[in-house]
């Protein structure tokens, strides 16, 4: 029995909330702590905090660009949402294509995470811990992994043209 098709916002919401935003998240602080592993005393003064997130960021749009845009057009193909996303936004403006995608995408996610990383090392304690930069950078890449992966599904649906039959 094929399942039910969802509507847009609810395949948005579970695809960059939970998939390209907590699941990366998780797996970008374990990732960070491997790196830190043998470093428990090391600590982050805001600026390499902030140079971190910003080129994790950019990482994080350019890679994830290149996973979600064939992962959404094979779900667009399967009937699994229902593709009724804006065609006139500025979204849809945006390159179509993974690789000509990925080079904005990149920048928005690299700018939106420096953005916020700034505001965010004004509060925080500095320097930050390896557990706390974990925690952190495990955070801001939730974030930007939803954000990145709500534009790339956003403009990938907009873009698409079902194949006639």
């Amino acid at each position: 029995m094929a399942a039910e098709t969802k509507e847009f916002k609810s395949y948005l919401a579970n695809k960059c909330i939970i998939g390209y935003g907590i699941i990366n998240g998780i797996v970008n602080a374990a990732i960070f702590f491997g790196m830190n592993a043998s470093s428990p005393d090391v600590t982050f003064a805001a600026g390499k905090v902030v140079e971190e997130i910003v080129l994790t960021g950019a990482l994080l749009g350019l890679i994830l660009t290149w996973c979600v845009v064939p992962l959404t057009k094979m779900d667009l193909r399967k009937n699994v949402y229902k593709a009724n996303a804006d065609r006139n936004g500025i979204i849809a403006k945006l390159p179509g294509g993974a690789i000509t995608l990925s080079i904005p995408v990149g920048i928005i996610a690299a700018v939106v995470a420096g953005a916020l990383a700034l505001v965010f090392t004004m509060f925080l304690p500095m320097p930050l811990t390896r557990t706390g930069m974990m925690i952190f950078k495990g955070c801001m890449c939730a974030v930007v992994g939803a954000l990145s992966g709500y534009i790339v599904v956003t403009r990938t649906t907009a873009g698409f043209e079902p194949e006639s039959k």
